[in-house]
């Protein structure tokens, strides 16, 4: 008699646990962390059909200071799944009432909900929550700092796309506003532990401050950093964060900068086109590329996602270990 999908989980999991308590850094996950959570996230992508009753009981709110639409309904469906009560708050009225984002955590918080996904347009604000909190905080996107699920999401999509367990012989060329991107702060944290060479293609008005000190190869001709990469990796221009001032128009940055048929047939043949979402079509990517093409993976991503999100809400909301977090007395 075949195994249960939950008994399949636990059997996966065997007296494992994470080292953290939260997510709010790709930074302090270890080896051991990543392959937990990816080991785990597999498991749920087999059984995407499935309802699971892991976390049942248990209630989780998205706290989106921030306006998001693949976050929050990755996050708000993976708990679902989970048999999780959920609810989400897309702008929080106590916040632009003048309540601090502390309290307005610390009043979710006396809910006895067991995590709070948090997504705020100023970066460290996660880290601050997760330290007045017994929920686990989850960083879903912190200013310009980082969006770990994404990272751990994206490599996932690698990882299982060349069947390896590490990115060594792997080029990375990630093209686009690396300046404004919080999803390349964790990106280039996670790719680094995986051992990945990345090359990022920006204009340098997109690039940040002292670049190479992330460990990056800089490039300002795209061609010439798409050469033999095994994935390509789009961002767009986020206008909202005033991206727009940093170059001429769109259309010129999308001549010099976009991902065409000619530039991803300068990668490796079998290299992935990824893009985090929302897509800019025929600006950050060449529309026919987006999910028409073999190469590209954006729909996988999204699919990962989801995967990678329910791993790490059965982790840190049911813990093997008894390690709980101790909220700190304002």
């Amino acid at each position: 008699m075949s195994k249960q999908p939950e008994q399949e989980l636990i059997d996966i999991r065997a007296g494992r646990d994470l080292s953290v308590l939260d997510l709010i850094s790709v930074d302090p996950l270890t080896d051991d962390d990543i392959t937990l959570i990816f080991d785990i996230a597999r498991k749920f992508r087999d059984f995407e059909t499935h309802k699971f009753d892991l976390n049942k009981n248990r209630s989780m709110v998205n706290v989106f200071f921030e306006n998001s639409t693949r976050t929050m309904s990755s996050f708000d469906l993976a708990g679902k799944n989970l048999s999780m009560d959920t609810t989400s708050i897309s702008s929080s009225s106590s916040v632009k009432k003048g309540e601090s984002y502390i309290d307005t955590a610390q009043t979710l918080d006396s809910y006895n909900v067991k995590a709070l996904i948090v997504r705020t347009s100023e970066s460290g604000a996660s880290e601050m929550i997760a330290r007045h909190v017994k929920a686990a905080v989850l960083n879903a996107g912190d200013g310009w700092h980082e969006h770990p699920t994404q990272a751990l999401l994206d490599a996932l999509t690698i990882l299982d796309h060349y069947d390896v367990t590490d990115m060594k012989d792997k080029i990375v060329t990630i093209v686009g506003d690396i300046r404004h991107s919080r999803v390349f702060g964790s990106m280039v944290r996670l790719f680094n532990k995986l051992g990945a060479t990345i090359r990022v293609a920006a204009p340098q008005t997109l690039l940040p401050m002292h670049a190479d000190k992330f460990g990056v190869e800089i490039f300002y001709d795209v061609e010439d950093a798409l050469k033999d990469a095994h994935v390509v990796y789009a961002l767009r221009v986020q206008e909202e964060r005033g991206s727009n001032g940093y170059i001429p128009t769109l259309r010129e940055y999308s001549k010099m900068y976009g991902i065409t048929r000619k530039r991803l047939d300068l990668a490796n043949d079998k290299a992935l086109l990824m893009h985090p979402g929302p897509v800019r079509r025929d600006v950050d990517v060449h529309s026919a590329l987006v999910t028409m093409d073999e190469q590209s993976h954006i729909l996988r991503q999204v699919e990962n996602g989801m995967a990678v999100r329910k791993s790490l809400l059965w982790l840190l909301c049911n813990r093997n270990d008894g390690k709980t977090k101790d909220a700190v007395k304002l």
